[in-house]
């Protein structure tokens, strides 16, 4: 696995890209898509002789203003989007999927959670049965057994957990969630590394990795930065915060402890689908990324990608139809259009046909990593050799290094390639431009 995994030669092509959750970026969204436009495609998708089922994704930033009370005054404002947005889909219209993102999202309290939930349902159909996905990111200090037992109860049944500390007492509390995870019949809980944190050394990290790899959990996810907020992790509480030692990872040593993570893992019987995510091979995951049924979305891998999703929340893109709509990005702005009885839709963008084939081959990199020409060929009506004459060229030079293989019928990524999907499909963005400074790398 070693020499596949080369840090030098991820380090050359890890430049900036979007990570392609949506498609087009959000830099290209301009503002001529209204909240009138949103109702009109909320009605067109209410019309289809079978209706797509619903996603919805809830964003609750970590910061909610100076007031003491800004998370209840954000959560009211949500509760009026909530009943807004209900309006305008039909009531058997089921949410299969339910993610809270954003780093407040896992410090809000049961109370405040459990009022959020008793408002989508009031306005929403939510999913009863098990398949459903209804998910919260949070650490393992604020995940005791009877919390545990209450968020169930809520309807949550897939839980982000982000690990920072190693020490007995949060592992032993790991032991303890994937229990009754298993016993309660929910979806695998991930585990989250982050690992451009203060004080992770390649030794440290090892120790980390051998005491989850006795655990065996079903999904591991290895991220540049962290994915939660410091509220969840008090000085004094029990919970060690381990940015009192030593300093960050440069970049370099983050790439190498990726490679170490991936290399560990994979030696393990874990399969690594794509960005730093491993699971176990026996994951739904794996058959779904071989059979081409994985997407990649705003937060994650998944498996619901036939559906219309609606965004709650400030900054929050809804996608529904061929149209992408986008909440204010500020507070003030998301509030005053609030205030004026209409939705918080400030922006959007309509696709058109080159976006839709662009998009099919984009998702495709990012979900299976494989790219059949006749699939994208016989949807679309394009000869794909002819169309993307240019970008298969671009693609030389990542191919030489190892990256993807372009073969006569299709372009499959190669092992390290899957570390950088997006860096690839970037190249299929018929309107990127790498001078954009605000796009991420891997690490």
């Amino acid at each position: 696995m070693t020499r596949f995994l080369n840090p030098v030669l991820l380090g050359k092509h890890d430049r900036p890209a979007p990570d392609y959750g949506i498609f087009p970026s959000l830099v290209r969204f301009p503002a001529k898509l209204t909240a009138d436009d949103y109702r009109l495609a909320a009605h067109g998708s209410n019309e289809d002789p079978i209706p797509k089922p619903l996603t919805a994704h809830v964003h609750v930033p970590a910061r909610l203003g100076h007031e003491v009370n800004g998370a209840a005054r954000y959560l009211s404002y949500l509760k009026h989007e909530i009943a807004l947005q209900g309006s305008l889909f039909d009531v058997d219209r089921c949410i299969e999927q339910l993610v809270l993102t954003g780093n407040g999202a896992g410090c809000l309290g049961d109370d405040q959670l459990a009022g959020l939930m008793t408002e989508l349902r009031r306005h929403f159909g939510l999913k009863r049965s098990r398949d459903r996905d209804f998910s919260l990111r949070t650490g393992p200090n604020r995940l005791s057994p009877q919390r545990l037992a209450d968020l169930i109860a809520l309807g949550f049944n897939r839980f982000n957990i982000d690990i920072r500390d190693s020490g007995a007492a949060a592992i032993e509390r790991l032991v303890e969630i994937q229990a009754a995870s298993r016993q309660a019949y929910l979806h695998p809980p991930t585990l989250e590394l982050a690992l451009r944190l203060p004080g992770r050394t390649p030794a440290g990290f090892s120790a980390l990795l051998e005491r989850l790899v006795c655990l065996r959990p079903e999904r591991i996810t290895l991220s540049r930065d962290v994915g939660h907020g410091t509220a969840d992790w008090p000085r004094g509480s029990g919970g060690s915060v381990p940015g009192d030692q030593g300093g960050t990872p440069e970049r370099s040593e983050t790439l190498a402890l990726l490679v170490q993570g991936i290399e560990r893992l994979v030696a393990e019987g874990y399969v690594h689908t794509g960005m730093g995510r491993l699971v176990l091979s026996s994951d739904t995951l794996v058959a779904a990324q071989r059979r081409g049924w994985s997407q990649r979305c705003l937060e994650d891998y998944h498996l619901h990608g036939d559906a219309d999703c609606i965004g709650f929340g400030v900054g929050a893109i809804s996608h529904v139809a061929d149209g992408y709509y986008q909440n204010g990005r500020k507070l003030p702005d998301y509030y005053a259009r609030l205030d004026a009885g209409e939705l918080a839709i400030c922006r959007g963008y309509e696709l058109n046909a080159d976006d839709r084939v662009r998009r099919d081959v984009i998702q495709r990199l990012m979900g299976s990593g494989d790219v059949p020409y006749t699939a994208i060929e016989k949807r679309h009506r394009i000869v794909f050799r002819n169309y993307f004459a240019p970008e298969l060229l671009a693609l030389q030079e990542m191919a030489g290094d190892g990256l993807v293989d372009i073969r006569r019928d299709r372009i499959a990524l190669t092992p390290p390639g899957r570390l950088l999907p997006n860096r690839l499909a970037m190249v299929f963005d018929g309107a990127f431009s790498e001078s954009k400074p605000r796009y991420l790398q891997m690490v």
